[in-house]
């Protein structure tokens, strides 16, 4: 499996997790353990209507580190007005800007992922996608502690060093997943993830830092905005392959 596939499916897993902003939760409140820190973030995050970040990436695999960056949007298509998202409406979409640009778009039923500088646009049915599980935990039909096992973080599991003043909770997966050995967490006082840091089956480690972390900013169950979302100016010479 690709770099940008494995990366993928852990940037879906980790905004499974990423809550909203709400006035000093964790500061105002008595001292949680790992668990009710995760339900308290999974209960916020199931309610957001859309998610907007930049992110900066350091990846090391087999002693050679990888920096990328660029930003992404999470979009729920479908918003009835008083009520929570609808559960499998979700629109995902990757921009990368650096080392090289690229769109990566899951829209719940097919992943398309086009790099301009190859002429390629590559198409794959969600359910051929070991990401697919981590697709269903963001549209809200996973409970994350049925996925996770969450307990305080591992101080000596690092990339980089640790931000400060922040809370830290490692997720290792209770079943085997194909993509996921663990994930580290570094929320701030609103429960907003700053850091991400994950390790694969072969021991790669992948850290995300966001800025610009923007909720709810788009217009809800937007016709347009979920045309924009999907939208790819593809050249004519562009090969697309559908597998």
């Amino acid at each position: 499996m690709s770099d940008t596939i494995r990366i993928l499916s852990f940037f879906t897993t980790l905004l499974l997790v990423t809550g909203t902003a709400f006035s000093s939760l964790l500061a105002a409140s008595p001292k949680k353990s790992s668990e009710e820190i995760i339900l308290q973030v999974q209960k916020k995050y199931q309610q957001l209507q859309s998610l907007e970040f930049d992110f900066s990436q350091s990846t090391l695999t087999s002693g050679r580190m990888k920096q990328g960056s660029g930003n992404a949007v999470f979009y729920r298509t479908s918003v009835q007005p008083g009520r929570s998202p609808l559960p499998q409406n979700g629109i995902m979409r990757w921009n990368y800007t650096t080392p090289t640009e690229q769109t990566i778009i899951n829209d719940g039923k097919e992943l398309s992922i086009y790099t301009p500088v190859d002429k390629q646009l590559i198409v794959s049915p969600v359910q051929e996608i070991e990401s697919d599980i981590t697709y269903a935990i963001f549209t809200g039909t996973r409970n994350l502690l049925d996925e996770f096992v969450a307990t305080p973080a591992d101080t000596l599991f690092l990339l980089n060093e640790p931000p400060t003043g922040f809370t830290a909770v490692l997720l290792t997966p209770r079943q085997p997943h194909p993509q996921v050995k663990r994930i580290q967490l570094w929320l701030n006082n609103d429960l907003t993830i700053y850091r991400l840091l994950m390790e694969d089956h072969f021991d790669a480690l992948t850290e995300l830092t966001f800025t610009k972390v923007r909720f709810n900013t788009l217009p809800a169950g937007n016709a347009q905005q979920r045309r924009t979302l999907l939208e790819l100016d593809l050249p004519s010479d562009t090969e697309i392959i559908r597998q």
